[in-house]
């Protein structure tokens, strides 16, 4: 399964969302995550949305006037364990044939599509970091090479 483009990038976006935990962030970010209700804020792609949720992957729980929508991701710690899982097994040169032992073989793709991408990409791609705010579930920060886990 090969996950549609605009359906991984808003996927990443979500997994590359802040938490609001009131940590005084020094960047506006384009995606922030309430680890209290499991809500995802931020202005997505609408048919991408509505495509995901007619998936079951996520649910649309609010779209305001300012073009924000909020969502929850259906069954979140599977799809978190599964998309980090993706990323661990492509870390460690294993194929995809893993995802059929995922929970959520949607996320375990997207998390392995992710990895394959930034490795492919890598001299362009900036290095996940929490001390610059830049962080991505399942993935490395270089500064303490801790593997960052969304709340």
């Amino acid at each position: 399964m090969t996950i549609p483009k605009k359906q991984l990038n808003l996927i990443i976006s979500l997994m590359e969302a802040m938490p609001l935990d009131g940590t005084k962030y020094s960047h506006q970010h384009d995606v922030y995550y309430d680890p209290n209700d499991e809500i995802y804020y931020g202005c997505f792609d609408v048919p991408t949305l509505h495509r995901l949720q007619s998936m079951h992957i996520i649910t649309i729980v609010g779209e305001h006037d300012n073009e924000e929508q909020a969502i929850k991701i259906n069954h979140r710690l599977d799809f978190l364990a599964s998309f980090e899982s993706g990323v661990t097994e492509a870390r460690n040169g294993n194929d995809l044939y893993y995802a059929d032992y995922a929970s959520h073989q949607y996320a375990f793709t997207c998390g392995f599509e992710h990895y394959q991408n930034r490795l492919k990409k890598e001299g362009r791609n900036v290095a996940y970091n929490i001390d610059q705010e830049y962080v991505c579930h399942g993935f490395n920060c270089t500064e303490h090479n801790d593997i960052w886990k969304q709340p």
